[in-house]
């Protein structure tokens, strides 16, 4: 059985990460696959497969967000090829896909990853993302709010419309460093209690309202050391707000070594506008690390409030900032609650337990 991914970019964000712990997870057992991706970049992340890059993300249509010559690549790459299933990583790889192909002869699987931005819940933005997903032969949910959205807002028929969540490779989060190592490399005292963000620094996971949580924190743990890892569009926003903060923010771009950076953490907090069932609220809780974080779209599938994290109303910036405050100021339910998230995480969000779900789907699609 061929499988092809595809992917936006090679970037280290969620759904190329996925894609890539997908992979290697099925990789070998009658399965043989490739990756397109869309529009070159650095190469972040590794994909155990053939690649094949279609374009350089110039010349856009501007009405529909996609490149012409990566509509031409991609249906070369698939006539020749001829995968049995393309499972696609996202709502940009979806409209290439579906684009190029115009009629698709090939079982099309759409991984949804994210909540609809309020924009294309209504008018022509919402006919326009129904659409798209209805080309799709399975629209694959990674929560369970997911899967009720596509169904209520988008109309989309629920025989068309599976849960299976998001997941981590395991062997990925073990950390290389001593957590007292990585403390001294970041010049972060022992005593200190250290929230870390991690995500990319776009709209959708609104950074500055993370950092406007660690202020609040600060003003009753003046040693609260906030990090930042990842990079975006906003990053010049949020160092004009960070402005003279000194140590007590650090924005680390980018990193490889986010297993070493959750070692040296005590909470995981999460501010995001939309999600989906975010990767890093299932690292953290692989690590042993709790989350205080907002209750949208699939983060209360992950996080079980007052057992394994603690969970605030969306928007409310307050209630947040004191479910860190309590979380940094009592190391006894840090332990039992980032145990109870350990447990929880490796038991249901483990790429192992996960991908076989995948190939199934494959398996039934491609007959």
């Amino acid at each position: 059985m061929r499988v092809l991914h595809v992917v936006a970019t090679r970037q280290r964000r969620g759904a190329e990460i996925f894609a890539a712990d997908l992979v290697r997870a099925l990789s070998g057992d009658g399965i043989d696959q490739r990756v397109a991706v869309l529009r070159d970049s650095s190469a972040a992340v590794e994909f155990p497969s053939p690649i094949a890059v279609l374009g350089n993300g110039r010349s856009r249509i501007p009405a529909l967000g996609v490149n012409l010559r990566t509509l031409r690549a991609f249906h070369d790459l698939a006539a020749s090829w001829r995968p049995d299933v393309i499972q696609v990583h996202g709502g940009e790889p979806l409209k290439h896909v579906v684009l190029a192909a115009r009629r698709p002869s090939v079982p099309v699987v759409y991984r949804r990853i994210g909540s609809a931005p309020a924009q294309i819940t209504r008018g022509p933005g919402r006919l326009g993302h129904a659409r798209l997903m209805r080309r799709a032969t399975r629209v694959v949910a990674v929560a369970e709010a997911l899967r009720q959205e596509a169904i209520e807002t988008f109309r989309i028929p629920p025989r068309k419309v599976i849960t299976i969540p998001n997941a981590v490779d395991l062997d990925r989060l073990v950390p290389g460093r001593s957590r007292q190592d990585v403390r001294d490399a970041l010049g972060i005292p022992p005593e200190a209690g250290v929230l870390i963000s991690i995500g990319a620094l776009t709209w959708e996971k609104d950074p500055l309202t993370h950092l406007d949580v660690s202020s609040l924190v600060r003003q009753q743990r003046p040693d609260a050391v906030h990090l930042f890892v990842g990079d975006g569009p906003i990053r010049p926003a949020l160092e004009s707000s960070i402005g003279n903060l000194g140590d007590a923010v650090r924005l680390l771009g980018a990193r490889d070594d986010v297993p070493d950076l959750l070692a040296a953490a005590d909470v995981l907090l999460l501010a995001s506008r939309v999600e989906g069932l975010p990767g890093c609220v299932i690292e953290a809780g692989m690590a042993g690390r709790p989350t205080a974080a907002y209750a949208v779209a699939g983060v209360p599938e992950i996080v079980e409030h007052e057992r394994s994290g603690l969970l605030s109303p969306p928007g409310d910036v307050r209630s947040l900032a004191q479910a860190v405050v309590r979380l940094l100021g009592d190391e006894g339910l840090r332990d039992s609650f980032g145990s109870a998230a350990r447990a929880r995480c490796r038991e249901r969000f483990d790429i192992r337990v996960v991908a076989p779900r995948y190939r199934r789907l494959y398996e039934e699609l491609a007959g």
